[in-house]
Parts: C-alpha cells; sequence; structure tokens
C-alpha cells in the first residue's frame, strides 16, 4: 500500500509512505520504530484500509521499489491491535485471505469503526453529497437526497464491510441511490449523462429558476418517464499491492422499455473527500438545510 495513518481511526490522516513522510509524522519514535532482537530496526505505521498495524519496508534499506506497507499480521502495541476480520475485507489482504466483494453482506455487529464512519456521513452529510453530485454531473433537490438517506439507514448500509472514509460517498450513492428515480432532477449540459438521455425519444430538458447555471431539469415529452438510478458492480484491485484502484458501475435505466440509458464505470478518489472534511477553508461553503436533514434523520446507533 501507498499510504499510511499515524492513529488507527477513521478520520486520521493519510500520509504517502516516503521516508521524509515518516520522520515528519513520527520523529522516528516508539511503537512507530522499534528495534528487533537481533539489533534491526522495523518501522510501522497503521493500514488506511482496515486499520491494522502494518510494516514499511524499504524506508532504510533502499530498493528498485518505492517504500510500501504491508500488514504486520500481529497486534503492535501503542500502534493498533490486530483484527482478523477487518483485515479480511481490506483490499490489501493477500488474495488466500481477501473475501470477495458481496452488496449483501453486512457485519454481523455494530462496532466502534461503524460508529465513527456513521458519524462522519451525519456531520459531512452535504460534503459527501457534493462529491457524488460533482462525479455523476448531477444536481439533485433536497427532497430527493432525503429519501438517498432514508433507504440507505433503512437498509443499514452503514455496516457494509468494505466502507471506508475514502469511499464513503461512493458507496453512499451505491447502497443509497439505486431504484431512485431522476425524473425532475437536474443533470449538467454536455457532460456523458446528458449526452445520453438527450438522445431519448421521452426526455425533455427545461431550465430551473434556482438552479445552477449549467445545468437543466429532466422532465418527460409525452408519456410517463420512468428512468432510475442504478448501481452494480462495487469493485477493489490493490495493483502491484500498492496503489488501490476502486471503482462502481453507474447506470440509469428506462424501466418502461427495459433499456440501459447509462451504462459508466466511476473510478473513486482516495483522498478527495477527507481532503474537503480536513481543509477548514471550505467550512464557510456547507449546506445547512442537508446537515439539518441528516441531523433529524440519523439517530444515534448506540
Amino acid at each position: 500500500m501507498k499510504y499510511f495513518k499515524k492513529e488507527a481511526t477513521r478520520s486520521a490522516e493519510r500520509y504517502i509512505i516516503t521516508a521524509e513522510n515518516f520522520e515528519k509524522v513520527t520523529d522516528h519514535k516508539s511503537p512507530y520504530e522499534i528495534r528487533n532482537t537481533d539489533g534491526s530496526i522495523s518501522q510501522y505505521g497503521v493500514c488506511p484500509s482496515c486499520l491494522n498495524p502494518i510494516q514499511i519496508i524499504g524506508l532504510v534499506k533502499k530498493s528498485k521499489n518505492s517504500p510500501y506497507g504491508r500488514h504486520a499480521g500481529k497486534t503492535i502495541r501503542g500502534i493498533a491491535s490486530w483484527n482478523q476480520l477487518k483485515y479480511e475485507y481490506c483490499p490489501y489482504a493477500d488474495k488466500g485471505y481477501r473475501r470477495r466483494i458481496n452488496e449483501d453482506e453486512l457485519l454481523p455487529e455494530i462496532t466502534e469503526d461503524v460508529i465513527e464512519l456513521y458519524d462522519l456521513l451525519k456531520n459531512n452529510f452535504d460534503r459527501v453529497v457534493y462529491v457524488i453530485e460533482k462525479a455523476l454531473n448531477i444536481c439533485c433537490s433536497s427532497n430527493f437526497w432525503t429519501k438517498v438517506l432514508e433507504q440507505y439507514l433503512i437498509n443499514e448500509a452503514y455496516c457494509y464491510p468494505w466502507l471506508t472514509e475514502a469511499n464513503l460517498p461512493y458507496i453512499f450513492a451505491y447502497r443509497g441511490m439505486t431504484h431512485n428515480n431522476l425524473y425532475g432532477q437536474q443533470v449538467k449540459v454536455n457532460s456523458p449523462i446528458y449526452n445520453k438521455l438527450q438522445k431519448h425519444n421521452n426526455v425533455r430538458f427545461e431550465k430551473s429558476q434556482n438552479g445552477k447555471e449549467d445545468y437543466l431539469i429532466i422532465f418527460n415529452k409525452d408519456r410517463y418517464l420512468n428512468l432510475e438510478f442504478r448501481f452494480t458492480e462495487h469493485r477493489q484491485n490493490a495493483l502491484d499491492g500498492k496503489t488501490l484502484i476502486e471503482t462502481m458501475r453507474f447506470c440509469i435505466d428506462d424501466l418502461t422499455s427495459g433499456e440501459t440509458i447509462v451504462n459508466e464505470l466511476i473510478e473513486f478518489d482516495e483522498t478527495y473527500f477527507m481532503n474537503i472534511v480536513n481543509n477548514s477553508n471550505n467550512e464557510r461553503y456547507r449546506n445547512q438545510k442537508l446537515l439539518n436533514i441528516a441531523q433529524k434523520i440519523m439517530v444515534p446507533l448506540c
């Protein structure tokens, strides 16, 4: 893996694994750097995905490859306790241990990790909506996002085992937006979704009086228009054990004709959402209406 954390929490910052970053973050202090019984020195951190302890390879002894992290397979006192179940849901786990993604699978209990991600969504609901709207080139109403959030909660999607702080906006869409209707929502002009919907013989676009300037609202031309969002094929692939490629497929179906109008692969940005959350300059851009919806609907898990 190419990132490490200093603390085993979802809110902890991710750092690219370099000698400079490790020194800056840990100052080479114990328990992040440990002298072994044979006199050798080992460096440790936290996996950004499963929050298990990792050993950082290649910081001191130079090699042709860049430094990287690999799971320690044991508890490193002062850093993190080893959790086998979390490891099995980690995209960086060895293939013999890694669980295949099953969108119907949920964790058997609500853990501290689940609660932390739940609260992250609650306190940053407007930012989650911002990320997914930007990724899909859409702009939806508060009522729409209320329905999506209600669907996410009633299906207990916060217990989805592959959920992390990095993919939270995308998994929120994946588990909450599916089967919600697109009618009356806005799409960005000249975006891929707009260009494909424009070819539909029963779709017309109108400008909204209060909408964004480069967005148009979807309406029907004559007969009833029944367009639904659908998300499928959530995949994680840790290329060469370092770079994580995470994707899902985004579709729009016409339920009247059975035609799939939009079928696009969306690649997740691993750091974008948390960069927004951690940037204090973004506080002035908060959407209080969306935050109020989350505060009202999302009751404490414990």
